[in-house]
């Protein structure tokens, strides 16, 4: 996090460490020894000179509350909106569809069991591995006797 204040730092002049009150009680003590026009001039000058840090010190450290509330409920409101929205516009798609019959249409388009040789496809797969299973299953057996 960058410091928004840091820019407008003047090394030519001191400062009261991070005492706030003690450097307002300087400013005080300074805007004081003025007469009349001078006097609120300078007072009105630093009260806006506070309040502008104070904003960009605030921002600096993130969202408010209250603005993260609002994003929250514009981003409810959007999610709600959306899903009424799209909802409706996926109903009206498909009201005038059968979908039972597009995915049969589309099973027998791009699917035919026909195509597939499955008892030949079963018997090359046992030539292939039924050995080794029957070997690993052999393998991983155990056994307790019991003698009494």
């Amino acid at each position: 996090m960058t410091n928004p204040v840091s820019q407008f730092r003047n090394n030519l002049f001191g400062s009261r460490g991070c005492d706030i009150q003690a450097a307002m009680d300087y400013v005080e003590t300074m805007i004081n020894t003025f007469q009349g026009t001078e006097y609120a001039a300078a007072k009105t000058a630093i009260g806006v000179l506070v309040n502008t840090i104070d904003n960009a010190v605030a921002q600096s450290q993130g969202p408010s509350p209250e603005k993260i509330a609002i994003i929250e409920l514009i981003d409810a409101r959007i999610e709600e909106w959306a899903a009424l929205t799209l909802r409706d516009k996926v109903m009206s798609i498909v009201e005038d569809d059968d979908i039972s019959d597009q995915i049969s249409n589309w099973m027998s388009n791009n699917f035919d069991v026909e195509d597939y040789n499955v008892g030949d496809a079963i018997e090359s797969w046992a030539d292939r591995n039924l050995d080794d299973k029957i070997n690993e299953a052999i393998n991983n057996l155990t056994f307790t006797v019991n003698v009494e």
